[in-house]
């Protein structure tokens, strides 16, 4: 193992080992996934004489904290992991480290295309992605026991189960992280890229025609099919299908442990393409490993985060908390476990959420639209999503 991570790493690992100062870890890690991190940090100190310090902090707080303690070295060495959509102010103001350095041709080959871009701003490569999370449709087979193959399959078994006693489909529809797959598989986009792949804030296509379309999917939903009434929120579809009285909800990764707790029988899988070829896919998250660009021990610290990212540390991750391994080879090793099989299989084409500052501009806009929309079988979709696309670019 230690050679093969002198290999892995682009600075003599010698260094490290004369220096011996150690590094420090900021997580948001906890309970299986915490113990998994400092499973890792013991082996890898035992393995290099590193030692690794961890410490608690929450995910809402790790962003101001590193924009705030970085430039007064006062920041952790590492954080791991954090959500790439974060990294864009980050990156922005400097505290960050580019990892091109530390990225081996194979195993950037063995990223997904989504993974290695959702970590790429301004054409460098701020983190080093360790697992990928988004929602996919889930299915309580007690209720709904043959699966959709069709969009329009899938349509008429939500209608099937919403009874006096049951929904058929729910999900938290008032939220444009949820709500965006209808408007992306139509053709809608937030931002688009320029010739270099770099995303541009003022090239909105969220009032698009392909939007428009997607949005008006979205009221039909209520209006046209009958299904997710007024007031459902997250924890509305969430609870109802804990409580077995969900057939399908449209959810992550994160809520797989209370469904298994709830003791119900799921299965995971993309929502069906419709008959007209139409694929659904929406957002998706990629979770990674950043380095703080203060930090005065960048050799042992760029080890360690490739010790975390290395296809046999994402595969036990998975087997121990159900994360997706961002690594191909690695999510080959547990594609036998049909959970995460299924979620891989409906991210495959999903569109990691901007990384860019301007992100921020358009959760508030698109959500009031959101609710706007879904007010009235007769709201005018068009006009609304061309305010919110005014809104978002400050007009």
């Amino acid at each position: 193992m230690k050679k093969y991570l002198i290999i892995l790493v682009t600075v003599l690992l010698t260094s490290g080992f004369a220096l011996a100062q150690g590094i420090t870890v900021w997580t948001h890690f906890g309970d299986a996934d915490l113990e998994w991190l400092q499973n890792e940090a013991t082996a890898f100190e035992a393995a290099f004489g590193v030692p690794v310090n961890i410490v608690r902090v929450d995910l809402g707080e790790i962003k101001q904290k590193m924009l705030l303690s970085a430039p007064e070295g006062e920041a952790a060495d590492l954080i791991v992991p954090i959500p790439h959509d974060q990294i864009g102010e980050m990156a922005v103001g400097g505290v960050l480290a580019d990892m091109t350095q530390f990225a081996t041709s194979s195993y950037l080959a063995d990223l997904s295309d989504q993974a290695r871009l959702a970590f790429t701003f301004n054409n460098k490569l701020f983190g080093l992605p360790m697992y990928v999370e988004g929602p996919a449709l889930i299915i309580n087979t007690d209720l709904v026991p043959e699966v959709p193959q069709t969009f329009e399959d899938f349509i008429a078994l939500a209608q099937a189960n919403t009874t006096a006693d049951t929904f058929g489909f729910l999900y938290d529809i008032g939220n444009f992280y949820f709500s965006y797959i209808w408007l992306r598989s139509n053709g809608g986009y937030v931002f688009d890229r320029d010739a270099n792949g770099d995303l541009v804030p003022t090239a909105l296509g969220v009032n698009n025609e392909g939007a428009v379309k997607g949005a008006e999917l979205i009221k039909k939903f209520r209006y046209d099919y009958g299904l997710i009434p007024e007031g459902t929120d997250y924890g509305v579809a969430d609870g109802l299908f804990i409580d077995g009285a969900l057939g399908m909800i449209y959810n992550g990764p994160w809520a797989i442990a209370n469904y298994r707790d709830a003791g119900l029988n799921i299965e995971v899988m993309p929502v069906p393409a419709a008959a007209d070829g139409t694929e659904f896919s929406g957002f998706m998250g990629v979770q990674g490993v950043l380095m703080n660009e203060f930090s005065t021990n960048k050799v042992d610290a760029a080890n360690f985060a490739k010790w975390l990212i290395r296809p046999d540390a994402q595969v036990s991750l998975a087997q121990l908390t159900g994360k997706i391994p961002s690594s191909n080879s690695a999510a080959a090793q547990v594609a036998d476990d049909p959970v995460i099989a299924g979620f891989a299989a409906a991210l495959a084409n999903a569109e990691p959420m901007p990384n860019i500052p301007e992100m921020g501009n358009v959760w508030g806009p698109m959500g009031d639209s959101l609710t706007v929309i879904l007010e009235s079988p007769d709201s005018n979709v068009s006009e609304i999503l061309d305010r919110a696309a005014a809104q978002i670019l400050g007009n």
